[in-house]
C-alpha cells in the first residue's frame, strides 16, 4: 500500500485540450447563450401593433395589413375580409399619390376595441360591421365625387382594447404616426363610458398638454355630458334626444295615458346609462310614473338573480310600459323572468334605449324571443339607425349617402350577405363621412395648398351645420356648438318574436327630425 499523498482526479474540463480558439468559442457560445435568455421577450404582433396586458390584446394601428383578432378560430377571421378592402384603398391612395409628386391625401384613424370579450357590450358582429362601414364611407369619398374629390383618404385601423394600459399603448402608437401618416383625425371611439371619455380628452387636447391635437367622430357615443369635450363630434343623437323621442312616443295614441315603470342600471363608470335614465325621467310626466324606480347594478354579480325577485312589485306597481335604461347585454335577464312573471295577462311593452341593437348577437337573444313569444311582452328601442327608416320618413334621409348601402353602392357590392339591423355599420360610415366633410371644407378653406392639420380639423366642425351640414344614412347632421347633432333622425324599431327588427316610427328630440327644408 501506497502511502503518498492523494491527488484528486483532474475534471473532465481541465483534461480537454485547451486553445485560444475553443476558449473564444466558449466564451461567445456562453455570451449568446446569456443574451438568449436576457433578452426582452418580444411583445410584437406586427409593426405598430403591440402584445399588451392582462387580459392579453393586440393593439396600436395598422393600415389594414394586419387583421385585429383574439387569435382563435372563431374570430380569427372575423375583421381579415373588410380589414384586406381597407390596406387595398390605402395602397391605391399612397400609389396616386406618388404619381402627384407628394402627399395629396390625409389619415383618419378609425379606434375602438376590436376584440370584444364575453360580456362585453359590443359583439364581434357589430365590430364587423361598423368597419364595413367606415370601410364604405372611405371607398365612396375617394371613388366618387359626392363628398368632393381632395384630399384623398386614407383610413388606418386601430385596437384601443379594454385597459388603461392598452388604451394608452394605442394612443402612443397614433402619436407616433401623425406626421407620417398625415393623421388629422380619430373616429369610431366605442361606447359612453369613463375610460372613452379619458381616452378621446388626450386625443382632442392640445399637444402642449400632452394631447394628439386631432380631430374626434363618435359613431355611437350618446352621453350627454360627452358634449364637454373640446375637439369631439357625434353622429348619433345624444341619450336626451332619445329619451325625449321615447318620451314623445309614449304620449302619441296607443300609448297616451299609460303608466310607465323605470329600471335603471345604477353602474358608476357607465354614462349611457347613466344619463339616458335621467333624460327620460326629465322628459317623462311624473304623474304617469308607476312606483318609484328601480335600481340594478350591472357591475356586481346576480344581476339575474335580482330581476327574478323583483316580477311581483313589477305587477303590484300595474306599469304598461318599462322604460330600461341599461345596456342590451343585460336585457336577457330582465326579460327571461318577464314570462313567468303573476301577471301575464296584461301587455307589458318593453322601452328602452340604442343598445338594445346589440342584443340580437349577444348570447341570451334566444330567452329574448321566447318571451316575446310567450310572455305577453312587446320590445321596442330607440335606434340610432335602420335601413326601414328610409321608407319610412325619406325627407330626413337626403343625399348620396343612403345610395351607399343600395343595390348599387359599394357596401352591397362589398359585403352582400350582411345585415343593417343593428345600425352599427351605417353609423360607422357616417363618423368617417363626417370626419371626410370636415377635412375636405377645411382643405378648401385653407391657404397652405389644401394641407389640413389636426387643429384645423377641430376648429372645422363648429362650420359643419345649416347648409354645410353632413348629409348621412342615418339621417342629416348639423352640429351644435357642443358637437352634438340637431334634431337628429331617431328610429323607433321593434324586435318581433320571431327575432326580425322593423321601424315603426322615426321621430327626433322634437317629435320631428331635420330635413333639408330647415337647413336653407
Amino acid at each position: 500500500m501506497s502511502h503518498g499523498t492523494w491527488v484528486p482526479d483532474r475534471p473532465l474540463w481541465a483534461r480537454w485540450p485547451w486553445n485560444a480558439v475553443s476558449a473564444v468559442a466558449l466564451l461567445a457560445l456562453v455570451a449568446g447563450a446569456a443574451v438568449w435568455l436576457l433578452r426582452p421577450e418580444d411583445t410584437s404582433c406586427a409593426p405598430g401593433v403591440d402584445r399588451v396586458g392582462a387580459p392579453e390584446q393586440c393593439v396600436g394601428v395598422s393600415d389594414g395589413s394586419y387583421s385585429f383578432s383574439d387569435g382563435t378560430q372563431k374570430t380569427g377571421d372575423n375583421l381579415a375580409q373588410v380589414s384586406r378592402l381597407i390596406r387595398e384603398e390605402n395602397e391605391r391612395v399612397v400609389a396616386e399619390s406618388k404619381k402627384e409628386n407628394g402627399p395629396s391625401y390625409v389619415s383618419v384613424v378609425y379606434l375602438m376595441p376590436m376584440i370584444p370579450r364575453p360580456g362585453d357590450t359590443n359583439t364581434p358582429d357589430s365590430v364587423r360591421h361598423e368597419l364595413q362601414g367606415a370601410y364604405t364611407a372611405q371607398y365612396e369619398a375617394n371613388n366618387k365625387d359626392k363628398y368632393g374629390d381632395a384630399p384623398k383618404i386614407r383610413l388606418l385601423l386601430a385596437n384601443s382594447g379594454v385597459s388603461d394600459e392598452q388604451r394608452s399603448t394605442a394612443l402612443r402608437r397614433i402619436r407616433e404616426r401623425i406626421a407620417g401618416d398625415h393623421i388629422v383625425a380619430v373616429a369610431g371611439l366605442g361606447t359612453s363610458t369613463d375610460a372613452t371619455e379619458k381616452m378621446v380628452r388626450t386625443i382632442t387636447a392640445d399637444r402642449e398638454a400632452g394631447g394628439l391635437e386631432l380631430g374626434a367622430t363618435g359613431s355611437v357615443l350618446t352621453a350627454d355630458t360627452l358634449s364637454k369635450v373640446k375637439g369631439l363630434v357625434r353622429v348619433a343623437p345624444t341619450n336626451s334626444d332619445e329619451a325625449a323621442a321615447a318620451a314623445a312616443l309614449l304620449k302619441r295614441k296607443p300609448y297616451a295615458g299609460k303608466r310607465v315603470l323605470v329600471i335603471q342600471d345604477s353602474r358608476p363608470d357607465d354614462q349611457y346609462t347613466r344619463t339616458l335614465g335621467e333624460a327620460f325621467l326629465h322628459a317623462f310626466p311624473q304623474d304617469r310614473l308607476a312606483g318609484g324606480i328601480e335600481e340594478y347594478d350591472s357591475s356586481q354579480e346576480g344581476v339575474a338573480t335580482a330581476f327574478k325577485t323583483r316580477m311581483s312589485q313589477l305587477c303590484a306597481a300595474k306599469p304598461d310600459v318599462v322604460f330600461f335604461a341599461g345596456r342590451g347585454i343585460d336585457l336577457p335577464r330582465f326579460l327571461a323572468p318577464l314570462k313567468d312573471r303573476p301577471c301575464t295577462d296584461r301587455e307589458l311593452v318593453v322601452l328602452s334605449g340604442d343598445d338594445v341593437s346589440q342584443s340580437a348577437q349577444a348570447a341570451g337573444f334566444d330567452q329574448i324571443k321566447e318571451t316575446l313569444r310567450s310572455g305577453n311582452v312587446r320590445l321596442l328601442y330607440t335606434g340610432l339607425a335602420h335601413p326601414g327608416a328610409w321608407d319610412k320618413r325619406p325627407t330626413a334621409f337626403p343625399g348620396w349617402a343612403v345610395q351607399s348601402f343600395g343595390e348599387q353602392g359599394r357596401y352591397r357590392s362589398a359585403f352582400s350577405e350582411e345585415t343593417l339591423d343593428d345600425g352599427q355599420a351605417i353609423m360607422g360610415h357616417d363618423a368617417v363621412i363626417t370626419a371626410v366633410s370636415g377635412v375636405r371644407l377645411a382643405a378648401r378653406a385653407s391657404e397652405a395648398s389644401g394641407r389640413v392639420t389636426g387643429s384645423q380639423t377641430i376648429q372645422i366642425w363648429k362650420s359643419l351645420h345649416g347648409v354645410e351640414s353632413v348629409k348621412g344614412a342615418s339621417g342629416l347632421i348639423s352640429l351644435s356648438n357642443d358637437g352634438s347633432p340637431e334634431r337628429k333622425a331617431v328610429p323607433v324599431i321593434e324586435i318581433a318574436p320571431s327575432g326580425t327588427v322593423r321601424t315603426l316610427d322615426v321621430s327626433a328630440s322634437s317629435g320631428t327630425p331635420m330635413t333639408e327644408q330647415d337647413l336653407s
